[in-house]
């Protein structure tokens, strides 16, 4: 039985919503148990009616009774707000031998985290950022709001610098209540500047998880002989033989993420590494799974 799920049959099938649907089918079947759907619809009161507020949750009954319009409120209309952060800089278009581009992959990964949370019942939001936020679009619990954010992935080309820290501080004054939030990203960028996006997340009380991409080649660095580097992001270009500075690129690329995971630890945010070879079902069960053992 072929793996529909393997990232190199994934990146043949076209649409990041069809390709959701892939992932999260073989995600739950997968999976020991489904996660637990339905959304938290609790009555709390009435209020009467004013202008601008949805006809829907008007209470017909007490209109029969009382001849006035009385809206119907809740505790919460869904279990979770989240939203899925994308980096969309040049440095995420990079693709090695693999089926997909650091971005694609990405962006694969949040359509199928946000289909599984709105089969929750969850409410999603999606921001688009390079050196600046690109898109934003607010969290809600509907498809159209998921068909709107895919259609805005298919039509984005990477192509910017980075800037995370910035673009992270902007994203968090969006935000009108606590949420969830996924950065999606391969993190190149000084830590510094992204701690100080993650320490506005952490001040006023969200969840993060930080989803860390990387192509293969990036892990192993397996170059050797005259080359030329092209460097990503205006980084210029580099003639060289790679097999130099493998290991000093591999202690660099280590220190980093040791520092990525000490300021995540710090913050008590959750930090897991996604390599573009890796099978997506395989690899959110695992990210989910972790997540479930730490609580």
């Amino acid at each position: 039985m072929p793996d529909y799920f393997d990232p190199t049959v994934i990146s043949r099938v076209k649409g990041y919503d069809i390709r959701a649907r892939r992932v999260v089918e073989g995600f739950l079947i997968g999976m020991h148990k489904s996660p637990t759907l339905g959304m938290s619809m609790e009555f709390r009161q009435h209020r009467e009616y004013v202008q601008g507020d949805d006809p829907r949750h008007l209470d017909w009954k007490v209109f029969a009774k009382t001849d006035k319009y009385f809206i119907k409120e809740y505790e919460s209309e869904t279990n979770l707000a989240c939203q899925i952060v994308l980096d969309c800089s040049e440095s995420m278009s990079y693709q090695g031998e693999g089926a997909m581009s650091k971005f694609e992959y990405g962006c694969t990964a949040a359509a199928s985290l946000a289909y599984l949370l709105l089969l929750q019942r969850d409410a999603v939001g999606f921001t688009f950022f390079d050196e600046k936020v690109r898109t934003y679009i607010p969290a809600a619990a509907t498809f159209s709001q998921f068909s709107h954010a895919v259609h805005t992935m298919e039509n984005i080309t990477p192509g910017a610098k980075t800037m995370t820290g910035d673009a992270l501080s902007a994203v968090g004054a969006n935000f009108k209540r606590r949420s969830m939030v996924i950065i999606i990203s391969d993190f190149i960028d000084d830590v510094e500047p992204i701690s100080l996006g993650m320490n506005r997340f952490h001040f006023d009380g969200h969840e993060v998880l930080c989803l860390h991409i990387a192509d293969p080649l990036e892990v192993t660095f397996p170059f050797s002989g005259p080359s030329i580097i092209e460097g990503m992001e205006q980084a210029g270009n580099l003639r060289c033989d790679p097999s130099d500075y493998r290991e000093v690129y591999l202690e660099s690329r280590e220190r980093h993420l040791e520092e990525m995971r000490y300021m995540c630890r710090r913050l008590q945010f959750d930090l897991s590494q996604l390599t573009t070879d890796t099978p997506l079902d395989e690899a959110l069960a695992e990210v989910l799974l972790q997540r479930q053992y730490q609580r």
